[in-house]
């Protein structure tokens, strides 16, 4: 018997988020799946997609006892919404990465407000992409955690940032209060991790502002290259390249190239790359976590900027490294 997981409308039709159904491939769970939830249900099936235990899977993939089957809908609604044009992500992700290096050669407080409202823009993305599979994540804490954090880093540097950090922490948690729902657990750890992600990436971009502009040049500069190459080998099913590994490589070269380049600590700066190359696949973790539901190497991810997911994770480890050893 295979798990069966549901989300959005499938859900709805068939009364439930979490079963077992019997099959030895994915086409036979679904029919069997159909026969049991009936039309309504049955309608929606063939235009949603598919993950066996993370992966996105054809018909024909075998599923063995114990395997967990998700089935996504790319309708909600009435609307296709989950899957954002190409043309449309890579639009918007390169617009926000311009306006970052541009605001960083302008002065700290372009840098703050620009990272403020890519902040703010990647939570109600995110935020948006979960409550279609039904998880209620709200993006008021991460908004007030990131402003607060670019206000409280830029008056009073590492001591702000840390206070707030663990502010944006407790507004998670105090949220939940005042909306009910989001009382279930999975919406409050959603909305806290969020906020605790969000908040510390825009203090840790501002804190390497702050101590050089140099530094925040590097970051970028990985991130930039870490996310680009990641896209291409995923868009282009490079069958040979895991688009996670070459995304953490390429992160790891462009930190050397541009501690090369724009700084004097080469081997900090190389390290603080290796340490945000790691951020960015646990960041891209949790908002596959929050936008599909489980944690995905390879395939489509809802949304238009879950490329964002990584970045401010990354930029939190990158400043922490330097911190430690620069």
């Amino acid at each position: 018997m295979a798990r069966l997981r549901l989300f959005a409308n499938l859900r709805e039709a068939a009364g439930t988020a979490d079963t077992t159904v019997p099959g030895a491939t994915v086409a036979e769970v679904l029919a069997n799946a159909a026969d049991r939830f009936g039309t309504e249900f049955a309608r929606a099936v063939p235009i949603a997609k598919v993950w066996v235990n993370g992966e996105e899977a054809a018909a024909e993939a075998s599923v063995a006892d114990g395997d967990e089957v998700a089935l996504i809908p790319p309708v909600s609604g009435g609307a296709t919404v989950v899957q954002s044009p190409v043309a449309m992500e890579v639009g918007l992700v390169a617009a926000i990465g311009a306006a970052l290096f541009i605001a960083n050669t302008l002065s700290i407080q372009w840098l703050a407000v620009t990272i403020v409202l890519a902040g703010g823009v990647w939570a109600f993305d995110i935020s948006d992409v979960a409550a279609r599979r039904g998880l209620v994540v709200s993006a008021a804490p991460v908004l007030a955690g990131v402003t607060g954090g670019a206000l409280a880093t830029y008056r009073f540097g590492v001591p702000g940032a840390a206070a707030a950090t663990a502010l944006a922490a407790l507004a998670g948690m105090v949220w939940a209060v005042l909306v009910p729902r989001q009382r279930p657990i999975e919406s409050i750890g959603a909305s806290v991790a969020l906020a605790v992600i969000g908040t510390f990436g825009v203090s840790s971009v501002i804190l390497l502002r702050l101590a050089s502009e140099d530094y925040t040049t590097s970051f970028l500069v990985v991130a930039t290259a870490a996310v680009a190459v990641t896209w291409v080998s995923s868009r282009f099913e490079m069958a040979s390249l895991d688009p996670v590994i070459v995304g953490m490589l390429a992160a790891v070269v462009a930190g050397g190239i541009a501690a090369t380049i724009w700084s004097d600590d080469l081997w900090p700066t190389l390290a603080a790359s290796g340490g945000a190359a790691l951020a960015l696949v646990a960041g891209r973790n949790v908002g596959t976590l929050m936008r599909a539901g489980g944690f995905f190497f390879v395939g489509s991810v809802p949304g238009s900027l879950h490329y964002l997911d990584g970045v401010f994770a990354a930029g939190g480890a990158f400043w922490l490294v330097l911190y430690v050893l620069a």
